[in-house]
Parts: C-alpha cells; structure tokens; sequence
C-alpha cells in the first residue's frame, strides 16, 4: 500500500516545510560535550536506582520513567518527570518488588500494561519465601493499575531475571516471553526453564514454553540443556516475518537463538549461526590462576544484553552482545563483541568482528562489566552510535560511547570523552527523546556494586538524565515515527538517496529489563525530505506500508492501515 506523505493535505503539508529552515550540517567532531545533565531541571535529583525504564505508561505521547521497579515519573510535555505516588502498580513499602518490568498492552484496549517478574530463589537458605509471584497489571484508563488474578504467569517459583513482551504467533495478542536463571545459584549449574506464555487478549496468559519446543532438559552440558538465562529479547533477525527470541545466557554456556519456525514452535540456530559464542573453547584459564580447564560447554559468554540494530545500513539485523568477563577467565571467555550479520547468502549468520569496538585496560587485573548496551544515533548524522553501560566492578567500569564515522566505512571513533560526564558503574541505561527536539536523551542508574570501601564513600546513588546537545549543535535533521496500537515487533525503514536506514519496536531487552522508549527516530544530517517511508507491521497479513517525499524535522504517527499524521514540527 502507497500513500501520500502529507495525511492533513498538500497545503499543509508545504506549510509545515516552511515551519523549518532551511540548516547546513556542521561537523559533529568538534570536541563538545554531547549531553548535558538534565537531571534536576527534569526533577529526578536525589531519585535513586540502579534499574530505569522509558514507557509511555499513560498512552500520552510522552515516554515516562520507570525508576527502580517501584516508581513511575510521569513526563509532563517534555518539562520535567513527577511522581506519582498514587498509582496501585508501585510496589507497596516493605514489600519486595520486581526484578523485571515488562510493559505493553496485555489485553487490547489500547493502554500499556505491566508484567512484574520476580526471582524467587528458594535455594536460598537466607531467602523467607514471601509467596509472591510474577504479576500482570493492567491500566484501567484514570492512570492506575489493577493486578490480574490468576494470570497464568505466576504458577511457578522461578529465578526469573529478565523477560520481553511480543507476537510471536502474529495473532495480534502480546505474549510474554521470560528467562529463568539457575536453580540454586553456586550449588548446582542447573537451571530453569524459560517459559514462553501466550496472550489470550485479555490480561491472562498461557504457558506454551513445552508446546513451542522451548522446555528443554535439566542435565546440564548438552545442547538442549536448560541454561541460566540473564537476558531476553525478541527481532525477527532473518526478515521472515515471524518474531524471534534471543537469549543470553551466564556461566560461560552457549547462547540461544531461537528461530521462529511460524507453526508455533521455535528451532534453536545459535550455533550454526555463530550466535551461541565465538570459536575459541578450549576452556583453558592462565597458568598463574591455577584452575582447572572448563568443559567446552562452560567455555563461552557471560552475556547480558544484545542490542539489536541495522547498523551498517544493509538492511539485515546487526547485533552487540554485552558480556561480563576478566583477566583470570582467559581468553576462552567470550568477550563484548559486535555480531555483523551476513545477510541471506549466508543464512543469516553472523560474523564476529573483535575491530570495530575496540577497548584498552588500565591494569592487568582487568575485568569487563558490560552489563548493558543500545543504539542510538547521538548527533543525527544518519549512523547509529553504540553506547554501553559497564559496572559491577571497582576498575574504570563507565558508560561509554562509540561514533560511527560517517562515511560508510563501519569504523567506530570511541567518544567517551566527549559524553559531558563520566558516569561510574552505569546499571541500566534507556534511551527516548525525553523533551521532543528530535534527540535521543539518556537515563542512567547506578550501583555501588563490588566497589570497594573507599570508593562508595560519599558516592550519589541518583539516576541520570543526560540531554542530547549533540543533535542540535550540529544543525543535523531527524525523522521521528511514533506507531500506534499493535506495534511491537514492527519495523520501519527509509531511504535517503542511495543510503537506508531500519528501525525496530521492541518490547524490552537484556538482563532486567532494559528498555527504551517504542517510537522510532532516524538521523538524516541536512536532507530536508525522506525519499521513502516503508513500514511493515506484525499482524497477520503482513500488512506493508509505503509513503514517498515524507517531510524532515517533523513527528509523525501512524496507525495500521491508516494515513501517516503529522504531529508537527519540533
């Protein structure tokens, strides 16, 4: 289906573009700071977390922070975040919270519901099992929420640890997909199933995971093992349609890629895709360390987050896998590394390149806590930046930046330097154009974790939010498209010249929850017009979208089947 552009009429159209003037990108390596701290004009100063969230939890256009698993900051116009303390999804004081937050419209009415996970270790001699269980909230429209009883996602006492909200079977309900972690953390390398529950539409759910071929096996060590589970995330990584689920996993053992086969069930693929971990798995440590060698299933990853993005502009799903690892673990231990996708010819496989992000240690005994990491494009140049958030360990853990180079060469500059603070353990990241000026923001927690004595003392535990300069600064133009109603799982491309873009909606990712706002958002640098908007939604019929000449420097929204609305410049 082709559509014009302009959805309010030609005439306004060409309005609108007079709205904009007319700017010349200027070189965006001109050492600025990129962000500036936006956090106490925004009213987030002394809110302390190490987990943060963007949402649009009230369905107002505004993406909303999620703080801590137990607050949500509503954003006023893009002004500043105001609690809200009356909403009935805040964890009451004194009882325990959620380790994972999963948000999306549970049940069809158009207002974005919660999932709340909880790990539940009764291995845990010092855990008193409180009862609780994984919950479903939904919205009820006056900007609270109401617990589902008997939602069919908390039958099980589980070390849930991460989970994401999709379609996998595109029949137009969001199910719920989440990882478990070990059984008894340090007694046993056994672990949970993952479990896969399918929206019924209403708020109730249920579990699939044995029918989808997902349940696999308690003895450890074989490829159908259970396997601790540290993060979750879902892309259709072979552009066949059909939702896919990517699963990191701890302990050293094999990632999953889990290929969507459309009937229901999923084939795992991650190691002739390369996805499972790198090649080198002799699970040798250095002599000094004295341990004895790793069997070759516990020779890998530590992983917890994969950002999944187009980011060479091929059109195929790129990935970086964020990992933890250290000096002792020698070099059998997979390292943090950007998974290039080799398109169709290859069977989509993925080719591991250790060149482009590149990393230096200060000292020998260096560890590696790349716990989370994401895309965005930071000064709209039209290439995706890659930004990872380290922590958990007391030597030079920050949150750090890489630049693409804008000349199709796939090189990364690291800009760190240049992020206008350095931000020591960063726990969580989310991303969203928190003000509406076209640049993607940030919101960051920290930990005090494993840091030592002297380095926690009089240390702020506040979250972040750091406002894009960048963008703006260097006169670059952006493209921002909001979908409306069943959008998760969607993707959206553009095509500027001879160059294109891809963008996808996501319904969460990586170890807890990370999760950045849904509405997708390109760089242009100084094109004034979008040549091509072509949107491909997850239903059923997959349905496909195209509108021709779209406007720069606008806000756009779209419903299915529908005319392409112009919200208006920023």
């Amino acid at each position: 289906m082709r559509a014009p552009a302009a959805l309010v009429g030609s005439a306004v159209a060409a309005l609108l573009l007079t709205l904009v003037p007319a700017t010349a990108s200027e070189p965006s390596d001109d050492g600025a700071p990129l962000f500036e701290d936006a956090s106490a004009s925004f009213g987030l100063e002394g809110v302390t977390s190490p987990r943060v969230a963007f949402a649009d939890v009230d369905a107002d256009g505004w993406p909303d922070a999620l703080i801590g698993r137990t607050q949500i900051h509503r954003n006023e116009a893009g002004r500043r975040f105001a609690r809200s303390p009356g909403d009935a999804v805040l964890v009451p004081e004194g009882v325990r919270g959620a380790t994972v937050v999963a948000v999306g419209d549970l049940n069809g009415d158009g207002l974005p519901d919660v999932y709340l996970g909880r790990n539940t270790d009764l291995s845990n001699d010092k855990f008193e099992d409180d009862g609780l269980r994984s919950e479903v909230w939904l919205a009820d429209g006056r900007g609270s929420f109401a617990k589902v009883e008997r939602s069919g996602v908390g039958a099980h006492a589980e070390t849930t640890i991460a989970a994401c909200v999709l379609d996998y079977d595109r029949d137009g309900n969001l199910d719920i997909f989440v990882g478990n972690a070990y059984t008894a953390y340090g007694k046993s390398l056994e672990a949970f199933p993952d479990r896969l529950y399918r929206g019924r539409g209403d708020g109730t759910f249920d579990d699939v995971t044995e029918a989808a071929g997902l349940l696999g096996v308690a003895e450890p060590g074989r490829p159908d093992s259970r396997k601790p589970t540290y993060g979750v995330t879902h892309a259709d990584w072979n552009g066949d349609g059909w939702q896919d689920l990517l699963v990191m996993t701890y302990g050293r053992q094999w990632n999953r890629l889990w290929r969507n086969d459309g009937d229901g069930t999923f084939t795992d693929v991650a190691a002739e895709t390369g996805f499972d971990g790198d090649a080198i798995r002799h699970g040798e440590y250095p002599e000094r360390v004295g341990r004895r060698n790793e069997a070759p299933f516990r020779a890998n990853g530590n992983t917890f987050d994969a950002a999944v993005a187009d980011f060479d502009g091929d059109g195929d799903l790129d990935c970086f896998l964020g990992e933890i690892t250290h000096w002792w673990a020698g070099t059998s231990s997979d390292l943090s590394m950007l998974l290039v996708n080799r398109g169709a010819v290859h069977g989509f496989a993925f080719r591991r390149d250790p060149e482009r992000i590149t990393r230096t240690h200060a000292v020998a005994g260096w560890n590696q806590g790349d716990l989370h990491a994401g895309w965005l494009d930071v000064d709209n140049d039209g290439f995706l930046d890659l930004l990872i958030a380290s922590s958990d360990y007391p030597d030079d853990q920050l949150l750090r930046i890489w630049h693409q180079r804008p000349d199709d060469s796939g090189a990364f500059d690291e800009w760190t330097d240049r992020l206008g603070f350095r931000w020591m353990n960063a726990s969580q990241i989310a991303l969203a154009d928190v003000d509406r000026d076209g640049a993607t923001d940030i919101l960051v927690g920290t930990s005090n974790m494993r840091l030592t004595k002297e380095q926690r003392e009089g240390r702020s535990l506040e979250v972040g939010l750091f406002r894009n300069l960048a963008a703006t600064r260097a006169g670059n133009r952006f493209l921002s498209i909001r979908l409306a109603g069943a959008a998760i799982g969607a993707s959206v491309s553009i095509e500027v010249g001879d160059r294109q873009q891809l963008r996808i909606v996501q319904g969460g990712s990586g170890h807890s929850g990370h999760r950045d706002d849904e509405e997708c958002r390109f760089g242009l640098g100084s094109a004034r017009t979008v040549d091509r908007l072509v949107v491909r939604w997850p239903d059923a019929a997959g349905t496909v979208q195209t509108f021709d000449d779209v406007p720069s420097n606008h806000f756009y929204r779209l419903s299915r089947g529908g005319a392409l609305e112009c919200l208006g410049p920023y």
